[in-house]
């Protein structure tokens, strides 16, 4: 969907704010809006593989380096391959124990390696040498959005199977406004539940890293607390 159907959708279908001469909303309002959503959805669930856009997916070595900086939208690192093997995360507490010297070795050509991550950073368990300069570790991830939503021709990035659903969190967004006229609570914890419903719960920062950083697959059981007793069925 194009992101003016979406906003087509909010003011004809939920909101009534479609005239065009006294908008509640702007269509900027809305698209920064729609930006949040995305992002959010995002967060709560794995929505973009990117195995081949190179601002994401690949690291060019540098001989003497073992850190690099991973693109901060980034939001899950499924692989890192080197020439053509999946390469094992492990964490620090791990190398120290399995190959001690870990943090002054060099050479990764013969691939017996791992990398550890910490925050938004990469560090491998050899130092590339002069052989390994200018070569490339290639990353296979999920990550957020590659651009913010600023036109109404632009389309959300996620699957558009999903597309539609983002116009809950734009509603409770818009039911949140401080302003006498449209502050409405109730709506807003509403469709907060029902975008819930559909991409998860929120996960905090704390979590988020956590689960960023660890070198196994932990899965968030979803917990939706609030109740949907009056949430209306018009829908």
């Amino acid at each position: 969907m194009l992101a003016s159907d979406i906003i087509l959708q909010v003011r004809e279908d939920f909101t009534e704010d479609n005239n065009s001469s006294k908008y509640e909303w702007s269509d900027a309002s809305l698209l920064r809006k729609l930006t949040e959503a995305e992002r959010q959805a995002c967060n709560r669930a794995n929505l973009i593989y990117d195995d081949s856009n190179l601002d994401y997916t690949q690291i060019i070595l540098i001989e003497g380096q073992s850190s690099y900086t991973l693109n901060h939208k980034i939001t899950v690192l499924e692989n890192v391959i080197y020439d053509g093997n999946i390469i094992a995360k492990k964490t620090k507490d791990e190398l120290d124990r399995i190959t001690p010297t870990w943090r002054t070795d060099t050479g990764l050509i013969d691939n017996t390696f791992y990398y550890v991550v910490s925050g938004k950073t990469i560090r491998f368990s050899r130092i590339p040498d002069a052989t390994d300069d200018g070569t490339t570790v290639y990353l296979e991830v999920y990550r957020l959005p590659d651009e913010d939503i600023t036109s109404l021709f632009q389309e959300p990035e996620i699957p558009a199977e999903f597309h539609r659903d983002l116009i809950y969190w734009i509603l409770h967004e818009c039911y949140s406004k401080k302003d006498v006229e449209v502050f409405d609570p109730q709506k807003a914890l509403e469709y907060l539940t029902l975008f819930t419903m559909v991409f998860g719960e929120v996960k905090s920062a704390k979590i988020r890293q956590h689960l960023f950083e660890s070198p196994r697959s932990l899965i968030a059981r979803p917990a939706i607390s609030s109740s949907l007793d009056n949430v209306d069925n018009d829908w």
